[in-house]
């Protein structure tokens, strides 16, 4: 019984570590180093660089028509004012990809604030 309840504890644990997708690509710890908004492009797409970006994502973007646009933007122009150490999930796969630019810009999946 003690095994089992042990078994349950870990597993509850370990359910937001899960909650980013299995194919977000995760960057290091690192900060906002610039930021684009444009006004028509995309319909309001606004685009962010990282300090150290990954090797996968040049960027990452977000779009206006977004379900969390207006929280993601909020978080992303905070973290950039404060330089905020976080880690950014993003979506790596060709069909994600902004159009924006020859290189390649992920799509935002999350916004991990850190210590």
């Amino acid at each position: 019984m003690n095994f089992k309840r042990l078994m349950i504890c870990a597993l509850l644990l370990l359910a937001p570590i899960q909650a980013f997708s299995a194919d977000s690509i995760a960057s290091g710890k690192t900060y906002i180093n610039r930021v684009i908004s444009y006004n028509e492009y995309g319909s309001g797409d606004v685009v962010f660089r990282l300090a150290n970006p990954s090797k996968e994502c040049f960027g990452y973007w977000i779009n206006k028509g977004d379900p969390g646009f207006n929280a993601n933007l909020s978080m992303i122009i905070a973290a950039y004012q404060a330089k905020t150490p976080l880690i950014i999930h993003g979506l790596p796969a060709q069909s994600e990809k902004w159009k924006g630019s020859g290189n390649h810009w992920c799509k935002l999946y999350a916004i991990d604030y850190r210590d």
